[in-house]
């Protein structure tokens, strides 16, 4: 949790210095006026163990596309229904299939069970609610249309899964043709040219630079493979999760 080193005014004007942990900064601002304590500046600090990575976080999934919209559209259509906003989290909760989403809504239903509002309820799981999500459920509770910022979430993510569709399907043709490429490369550097460089070598005469090349080339390939493809993979999963 981020952690932030305040200064400001008590209720009788002294000055007040410290520290506070809170998910946000608008959260610390909430936290601090809970105690009587009026923030004039505010300073997110990192923590030592900040720079460890979250390999957890790190490798969870994102929640598909595809069930944020079936959630933007059943709260469209609660909302829309007049159904209380606590009733409907607690249902949706119930019937969610995905477990990272579910865990989410419970931990948003238990804030807004606390007096909290959803966008800012939402904003501490930023790994399942992003900006654009938490800025449009702001904006619909500020001017009490909640239900239309839902529906065009919907409409939003809707038209996101279709262009990735078109972006995969577009790739398709070009990602086997490289596989083949690179498979086809492997078999050449480890098999192949291995046989002409013992070959060539018999001769004892120097060899083009470009032959040259191709064998010590190989000669890595050979020496190296097992790092090559701990590479490949490393860039598949890096790509993937960006």
């Amino acid at each position: 949790m981020p952690h932030y080193q305040y200064l400001g005014r008590n209720a009788d004007g002294s000055k007040a210095s410290g520290s506070v942990d809170a998910p946000s900064e608008e959260m610390a601002v909430e936290a601090l006026l809970s105690q009587g304590v009026i923030p004039t500046s505010i300073v997110a600090k990192k923590s030592a163990n900040s720079t460890n990575i979250d390999w957890k976080a790190w490798l969870t999934p994102a929640v598909p596309l595809e069930i944020l919209v079936i959630f933007c559209r059943q709260m469209y259509s609660l909302t829309k229904a007049g159904v209380p906003l606590l009733r409907s989290m607690r249902g949706l909760t119930q019937n969610c299939t995905n477990k990272q989403l579910q865990q989410a809504l419970e931990e948003v239903t238990s804030e807004l069970t606390n007096g909290r509002g959803l966008s800012a309820a939402m904003q501490m799981h930023s790994h399942v609610f992003s900006p654009l999500f938490v800025s449009m459920i702001s904006v619909g509770e500020n001017t009490g249309r909640l239900d239309q910022a839902l529906l065009q979430l919907a409409n939003y993510y809707e038209q996101e899964v279709e262009t990735r569709k078109r972006i995969k399907t577009a790739m398709r043709y070009p990602t086997f043709v490289i596989s083949f490429i690179t498979i086809a490369m492997f078999i050449l550097n480890i098999k192949v040219i291995p046989q002409f460089a013992t070959m060539f070598s018999r001769f004892g005469v120097d060899l083009p630079l470009p032959t040259r090349i191709l064998i010590h080339m190989s000669n890595f390939f050979v020496n190296y493979w097992l790092a090559i493809i701990g590479g490949i993979v490393g860039v598949i999963i890096a790509f993937r999760a960006w």
